[in-house]
């Protein structure tokens, strides 16, 4: 049985080395894709991408030993590999070594021997003569069948004038899977779109394709979009044998063998996992080989993304990838993968419109039990390289409302912390507009489950969104009070270096100033700066332009009058939450499932 594809590196723009690193000036990437090798030139493989979990795969699934088989011509020495971190370095042993001749193309196989219960396999190749050309390659099971015959995934996309990028993606997954015949997942991946701005051309998307659906549907935000999704993936689930529906994000950049490797597992998977979600790494499309995230930890509001920032070309990083000592509370919706056997008409997610919907119905359906593994991930914008905008809204009052749920203990005292060093972090960076939606964000929340029932999401989304700055581009403002082009340079703006941290001498300075509010301003001074940015880079400067990497731009400017304004509102907020919390909380806690209904999703989306 075919487990998992070598891979080299195609239409993606990913970084080479998450696929294999070879000597630079002796092996040669051929235009069919294959490597070829001047002699002594060598490949190895222990890569995000073309290593093997066998730890895992052996924990969750029925599979006991693997081998490899590669296609090559010419003369290699291939050697197989076992990699484990112990004590925080990395352990390793090779397996077998073993010298190949031919000189036309031919399929050799290799056996790994017995099966390993920790961390990964790999292999390299060094060429003894001028030419040897290595193929293709993949890991397979001499002797297994599928446990589980009737494994078929639904992807589930929502999207909202987004038409480009969704047209991307059904071409990839049409090319590689769905008009496949050689691709494991031929005939069991079927795709539903729900498109929230009913603007998609079904014969740009769809095409001839009886694997892909477009569901017009009302705007009620990313959630109401995945759960019609799911709605639609449970009404197939008898007609066409639906097991497992996956939720993924439109603009998702994802490597098409990450389903392949998904359907694979799933249908191997063990009977005392078959409850367990399967989910990908996010992976940032402006640095490729950098995992933003591999599950995360809620943590009652402060997020702890896993396994965050680490740079997927360095073994010792697929190591760490694979330790689960500590189990993630959800995970995002760029790729997650329920089996549909978790979900029921009384158990859908709640309508969070957008953010925190993801880490709600992670934490009640995925319960701590999570897969994951190396090469499964999509590439994704950074959350960082955005603007805030409403989410500054919804991130605090849906933080309240999940923590109501899962949290009982979580009080007014508690709230009120993170809260505040929100709030004042939007007050020391100018942004007194966001200071106002956290504090509609607070209002609303204590308002109660009678008022959430009753509220409309689209409209609330679009009086929240007019609280908001008005965006520009970046382009309107060269020339602004000496602001040039290459003040707008992203590489330069998100710089590590660029946002770290400033001395502790000084910082504490410039706190007991306020960050210099109690200081003259820098005169004429325009700073230009990422959403995310180091505060105190800001210190004494009278304005500051926001760029996204995008280019997308809004201009704040200091104001001691709105400083003081929004500090006598945040001292108001803390008497309101002191007497409205508790009570708005219970109401939450004691009424969600009234909102996660079947029949309450039919009525909400206008089924």
């Amino acid at each position: 049985m075919d487990i998992k594809q070598v891979l080299l590196p195609e239409a993606i723009d990913t970084d080479e080395l998450l696929y294999y690193r070879k000597d630079e000036e002796l092996v040669e990437t051929g235009k069919d894709g294959s490597l070829v090798f001047h002699k002594g030139g060598a490949a190895d493989f222990n890569t995000f991408f073309n290593s093997f979990s066998i730890g895992k795969w052996r924990k969750y699934t029925v599979l006991e030993t693997v081998s490899l088989s590669l296609k090559l011509q010419g003369s290699f020495t291939v050697s197989l590999k076992h990699h484990v971190l112990s004590k925080g370095q990395v352990k390793t042993k090779i397996l077998e070594e073993q010298t190949i001749l031919s000189a036309e193309p031919k399929v050799f196989t290799f056996d790994f021997g017995e099966g390993q219960d920790n961390g990964i396999y790999s292999f390299s190749v060094k060429s003894n003569a001028h030419g040897s050309i290595l193929w293709e390659g993949k890991y397979f099971e001499e002797v297994r069948m599928p446990v589980n015959m009737n494994v078929n995934i639904a992807v589930d996309i929502c999207t909202f004038k987004r038409e480009e990028y969704v047209e991307r993606n059904m071409n990839v997954l049409k090319k590689t899977i769905l008009e496949n015949p050689d691709s494991p997942l031929y005939r069991h991946l079927y795709v539903l779109i729900s498109d929230n701005a009913k603007t998609l051309d079904p014969e740009k998307i769809i095409g001839d394709s009886p694997y892909i659906q477009i569901n017009p549907n009302r705007n009620v935000g990313g959630v109401g979009g995945f759960t019609r999704g799911i709605i639609e993936a449970m009404k197939m689930q008898s007609s066409k044998d639906i097991s497992h529906v996956l939720l993924m994000d439109d603009d998702a950049v994802i490597q098409p063998h990450s389903l392949e490797v998904n359907y694979v597992f799933l249908s191997l998977l063990k009977e005392e996992y078959k409850d367990y979600v399967m989910a990908g790494s996010i992976m940032r499309i402006d640095e490729p080989n950098v995992q933003y995230e591999l599950g995360a930890r809620w943590n009652r509001g402060n997020i702890v993304a896993q396994r965050h920032y680490l740079d997927m070309r360095k073994l010792k990083n697929l190591l760490l990838n694979e330790e689960e000592e500590e189990p993630a509370e959800y995970t995002g919706w760029w790729y997650t993968c329920y089996p549909l056997s978790t979900l029921d008409k009384n158990n859908l997610p709640l309508p969070l419109f957008i953010h925190r919907d993801d880490v709600e119905y992670g934490m009640r359906i995925g319960n701590g039990k999570f897969i994951f593994m190396n090469g499964l991930c999509v590439w994704h914008e950074a959350f960082e390289n955005k603007m805030q905008g409403p989410l500054e809204y919804y991130d605090i009052r849906n933080l309240a409302i999940v923590n109501a749920i899962h949290h009982p203990d979580y009080g007014p005292r508690e709230f009120k912390k993170i809260f505040t060093r929100w709030v004042i972090n939007n007050i020391v960076r100018y942004r007194y507009n966001y200071v106002d939606m956290n504090f509609r964000a607070v209002e609303d929340f204590c308002r109660g489950m009678d008022w959430f029932i009753q509220q409309e999401a689209e409209p609330l989304h679009k009086e929240i969104a007019a609280m908001n700055y008005k965006g520009q581009k970046k382009e309107e403002f060269y020339g602004y009070k000496g602001v040039k082009e290459s003040d707008f340079d992203w590489k330069v703006l998100s710089d590590p270096e660029q946002l770290a941290a400033v001395k502790k001498v000084k910082k504490y300075f410039q706190i007991l100033t306020l960050n210099g509010y109690f200081l003259p301003a820098k005169k004429d001074k325009v700073l230009v700066m990422p959403p995310y940015n180091n505060m105190y880079k800001m210190y004494r400067v009278p304005e500051v332009i926001y760029t996204d990497a995008n280019g997308n731009c809004i201009l704040t400017k200091r104001s001691a009058k709105k400083m003081i304004s929004c500090f006598i509102g945040l001292f108001k907020m803390w008497r309101f939450i002191d007497k409205n919390y508790d009570a708005a909380k219970e109401t939450y806690a004691k009424r969600y499932t009234e909102l996660t209904s079947m029949n309450f999703w039919r009525k909400y989306l206008e089924l």
